[in-house]
C-alpha cells in the first residue's frame, strides 16, 4: 500500500477529521502516516466539534468516544493568526465557491502544503489537491 507517498505535510479539511473518527477510510490514512505531518484550522476543528452530537446521534456512537478518537488524531491545529499573511489571497481565490474554504486554503499556501478534502471546491485553484480515495490508492 502505498499511502502518503511521500508527502510530508497536508492542510486537512473537515470531511476527512470526521471520517477517521467513526473509523472510516480516513483512519486509513492517518493510521500509515510515519512520515507526514497534519495540519487544520481552528476554524476546521471547531466545525468537526460543532458536527460530533449530530455524527453520534446518526451512527450512535458514544460522544466521548467522538471526542476521544478527535484528540488522538495526529493533528496540528491552527488559529488565524498563524495563516493572516495568507487569507486574502485565500479568499480571493475561493470566494466564487465557499468562502468558508478560505481558511483551509491559507493554511495551505502559509503551509507551502497540499489540501486533504473530499470537497470539490477546492479544486482548480493552482494548489495540490487529494482526496481520501487518492490518498488510499494502491
Amino acid at each position: 500500500m502505498k499511502i502518503l507517498r511521500g508527502i510530508e505535510k497536508l492542510a486537512v479539511d473537515a470531511n476527512p477529521i470526521l471520517s477517521a473518527i467513526i473509523g472510516g477510510n480516513a483512519c486509513r490514512v492517518f493510521g500509515h502516516a510515519d512520515n507526514t505531518a497534519f495540519y487544520t484550522t481552528l476554524f476546521n476543528y471547531r466545525e468537526v466539534e460543532k458536527y460530533i452530537p449530530v455524527l453520534s446521534s446518526k451512527r450512535n456512537i458514544s460522544l466521548e468516544d467522538l471526542y476521544l478518537a478527535l484528540s488522538m488524531l495526529p493533528l496540528s491545529v491552527y488559529d488565524e493568526d498563524f495563516y493572516k499573511d495568507k487569507i486574502r489571497q485565500a479568499k480571493n481565490m475561493i470566494a466564487k465557491k465557499d468562502p468558508d474554504d478560505a481558511h483551509l486554503l491559507a493554511l495551505a499556501l502559509e503551509l507551502n502544503c497540499p489540501i486533504w478534502s473530499n470537497d470539490r471546491d477546492f479544486e482548480g485553484l493552482k494548489i495540490k489537491l487529494y482526496t481520501t480515495l487518492d490518498l488510499i490508492a494502491e
